[in-house]
């Protein structure tokens, strides 16, 4: 038995793995091919110059930092500015090389690195969510007591549950802290970061031998510290209705928090959540109630079963929203990716 257990863990790590590269490399191949399509469509246009060319071009999200070296730099007002060679033609740009260049904080392969670093890291991770977590269904069912002849579209299942750890998660932080949209699309859609910026970061090993990186790493000092910021960032998430008042009205959730927040660039507002919760479809008595809309729209296979899973959901009163032609919501994180 413990050997199909150990079997079992390597199979669900190796294919968290697997998803995470294949969402890598995706995500890097489809930031190019949208810019080289753009790039395509301003060249068929048949604009009689150059520099015609570079002003349509900096009209896409991220390109108004290209700067070629026969432009005046004082115009431009960025000393983040890409220098581009003055013989480099538009057509010519090794888009590659301009997505790294970026000055963004999003990688332009959509995989932030993890911080959460060793095995002890991120069981003080899964430890710490699972607890507040439980406190939180714990608190729904004692409000429900407290307000049982009070209609309530959150949660209708009033009987106190246990919320398992949500293991997926942490296979999830051993090879990303998250995983963003560098947006040159402009969809505004919401990262998924469930760990914030909780771990060890880079500057803090800067400088350090392999030994003293262990060191770092296993501190005590240093983990406690951790856990406790984690621990606050949940109850301020908990604490916020921000889920409560937009996740799906057709879902029954029992804990969760949001993970990542996308923001419309034109409005700065948000536009797109995402959360990770412990929840399932309503109930039959619910759908009496016309809550179960659009059934003939993809959905999670388990929904109808409780799980930890990962939702997607617009700023709206109105959800589940659909994305890509099904409900955006899903039943594992390599679903998900």
């Amino acid at each position: 038995m413990a050997g199909s257990a150990s079997a079992s863990d390597t199979t669900a790590d190796e294919t968290m793995r697997l998803a995470i590269a294949r969402f890598r490399s995706r995500m890097a191949t489809a930031n190019q091919k949208f810019l080289q399509d753009r790039i395509n469509e301003i060249e068929a246009k048949g604009l009689a110059t150059e520099q015609e060319k570079r002003n349509q071009l900096r009209q896409y999200h991220w390109m108004n930092y290209l700067q070629w070296d026969d432009e005046d730099s004082e115009t431009s007002g960025r000393r983040d500015a890409i220098r581009i060679p003055q013989q480099t033609s538009v057509k010519d740009l090794d888009i590659p090389a301009v997505l790294n260049a970026l000055p963004s904080h999003k990688p332009t392969d959509g995989v932030v690195p993890p911080l959460l670093r060793t095995e002890q890291w991120r069981q003080m991770y899964l430890a710490t969510v699972q607890r507040v977590c439980q406190q939180q269904a714990d608190a729904i069912v004692a409000e429900d007591d407290e307000e049982l002849d009070v209609a309530c579209n959150f949660h209708t299942d009033h009987r106190s549950m246990t919320i398992p750890q949500c293991d997926e998660l942490a296979l999830f932080l051993k090879y990303a802290q998250g995983v963003v949209d560098l947006d040159v699309r402009r969809s505004s859609i919401a990262p998924f970061i469930p760990a914030w910026s909780i771990g060890v970061k880079n500057e803090e090993l800067d400088g350090l031998d392999e030994g003293q990186k262990r060191d770092k790493l296993a501190d005590p000092e240093l983990l406690k510290r951790g856990q406790e910021a984690l621990e606050q960032e949940l109850e301020d998430e908990v604490s916020n209705d921000t889920l409560k008042a937009y996740i799906d009205e057709d879902l029954d959730v029992r804990a969760g928090f949001i993970t990542g927040i996308g923001f419309n660039q034109l409005y700065q507002c948000p536009s797109w959540y995402s959360a990770y919760v412990y929840c399932r479809l309503e109930t039959e008595d619910d759908e009496e109630d016309g809550k179960h809309k659009g059934e003939d729209i993809q959905d999670a296979a388990n929904i109808r079963d409780w799980g930890w899973r990962v939702v997607l959901f617009q700023a709206e009163v109105i959800n589940p929203s659909v994305l890509y032609g099904r409900k955006a919501r899903f039943d594992s994180i390599p679903e998900f990716l």
